[in-house]
């Protein structure tokens, strides 16, 4: 099956000059004759005098096939020699400037598994690393060391310092407080 394996439609600075689309060939030796690429605008680009081999890809540029590929809501779409849509690929949003719309997945689900990643034209694409990373710890080794008896007595009493000092300074600046809890009004003559 020939695929949209992946397009570039934000590249970094010129457009016109850095798009390209890329199709790849999963199956045997294939002559494009009569399959066509679009971009949604019903503008079509015959492939014909094209072929890819067996497991190979194919990268055209924008000079070649004149496709315009959207920035915003994107898509591409591959329609074969009898004019049926073989495959299709599209984004909704913003492509992000310097990332292609990559194939992750050929899977023979009925979405297509696409995500934004850096271009690789004419080699495999990147694909998600969605690998389960795992952590050997040692057995009876604590995770969140506790602190000791001393150590936990110093934070209580540097925190409960911090906050005792804190409120002497608040009552000393504010003649209102200091009234209220001490019931005089400091700094006035009597």
């Amino acid at each position: 099956m020939i695929y949209i394996n992946e397009w570039f439609p934000n590249p970094i600075g010129n457009d016109a000059a850095g798009e390209f689309i890329e199709l790849y060939n999963n199956g045997a030796a294939t002559a494009l004759a009569g399959y066509t690429l679009s971009d949604g605008a019903k503008k079509r680009f015959s492939l014909g005098g094209y072929s890819i081999s067996s497991g190979g890809y194919l990268v055209l540029k924008h000079a070649q096939d004149k496709l315009s590929l959207k920035n915003t809501d994107g898509g591409l779409w591959l329609y074969d020699p009898g004019g049926q849509l073989v495959d299709n690929a599209q984004f909704a949003g913003v492509a992000p400037e310097g990332k292609s719309f990559s194939r992750v997945d050929y899977g023979t689900a009925p979405i297509a598994h696409f995500a934004f990643e850096y271009p690789t034209p004419g080699v495999a694409n990147k694909t998600i690393d969605a690998t389960v990373h795992t952590n050997n710890y040692s057995l009876n080794v604590s995770l969140s060391p506790s602190l000791s008896p001393a150590g936990l007595f110093l934070l209580i009493f540097g925190t409960a310092s911090f906050f005792l000092l804190f409120f002497i300074y608040v009552i000393r600046k504010n003649r209102n407080i200091s009234n209220f809890f001490f019931g005089r009004d400091e700094g006035v003559g009597v």
